[in-house]
């Protein structure tokens, strides 16, 4: 699921989604290589009911343990992507998880997921499935003259299947109950994708900068949730399956999203 079809329809889709704070951190050298900190943190509190019906039906969840057999599996996914080192984390209000370091040569063999990867998870032992090639970011590199090019490409239209139609309308943001629900569920629901790079920024049309660090995408569905009026205005402006273009001028207003153009230049020495 991506994350653009998820404000726009503001989807509850599973628990274990809901529950899920995720960090990705792309660090990379002027020559294309560099690394991937990904830190992903599940709520075990929220889990634990489903944990335990888990146990009782004979199935044996994963301990708080780093499961670097998924972890490495996360890196063939990502393409080009070595999986380094793990550690367990622990996070506020019973979050827990792990976070992964991984290493690539070339950022333009390297796809990255918009969706929470929780492969490695000390919460539990749920694998993430592979997505569709062009529902990733993808990265272009090239390096003339002494000065680096990064061009970062979402798709556009992401998501764009048979679960569009099927969510097609959303939930009932007028429905007070379904509301609630929502804001239960999706309570330290964050993700975040950031691109550091390792030395000056000369020029960028990045809408989010802050030194050499650019916000990729950045969500907190429970603050995104706060604001009924504008998600129920955003509901009505915008068909299911509308593309991040279409998207975006609806989102400015906000406040828990940050969303740049589907490509985006940073050029780099």
């Amino acid at each position: 699921m991506s994350f653009v079809r998820l404000v726009v329809l503001a989807c509850v889709s599973t628990l274990a989604t809901g529950c899920i704070n995720s960090a990705t951190l792309l660090k990379i050298k002027p020559d294309g290589s560099g690394t991937i900190e990904q830190t992903v943190l599940m709520n075990t509190q929220a889990l634990r009911p489903m944990m335990q019906g888990l146990e009782q039906q004979g199935a044996k969840p994963a301990g708080p343990v780093v499961n670097e057999a998924d972890l490495k599996r996360a890196a063939e996914r990502m393409g080009g992507v070595t999986y380094v080192s793990a550690e367990p984390m622990k996070g506020p209000n019973g979050f827990e998880g792990t976070k992964a370091i991984y290493s690539f040569a070339d950022i333009n063999k390297v796809r990255i997921d918009q969706d929470p990867n929780i492969s490695g998870s000390t919460s539990g032992g749920f694998a993430a499935p592979a997505k569709p090639e062009d529902e990733a970011v993808s990265f272009k590199h090239v390096r003339a003259g002494g000065v680096s090019t990064l061009t970062v490409t979402f798709p556009d239209k992401p998501g764009a299947n048979k679960a569009d139609a099927a969510e097609a309308g959303g939930p009932d943001m007028s429905n007070p109950q379904m509301m609630a629900m929502m804001k239960t569920m999706f309570d330290g629901f964050k993700v975040a994708i950031d691109l550091e790079v390792l030395g000056t920024i000369v020029k960028t049309d990045a809408d989010y900068v802050t030194g050499s660090k650019v916000t990729l995408l950045e969500m907190d569905l429970g603050q995104v949730l706060q604001d009924e009026e504008k998600l129920k205005a955003l509901q009505s402006k915008v068909k299911p399956g509308a593309s991040i273009t279409e998207v975006k001028p609806y989102l400015k207003d906000i406040k828990g999203i940050k969303i740049n153009n589907p490509e985006v230049t940073v050029v780099y020495r």
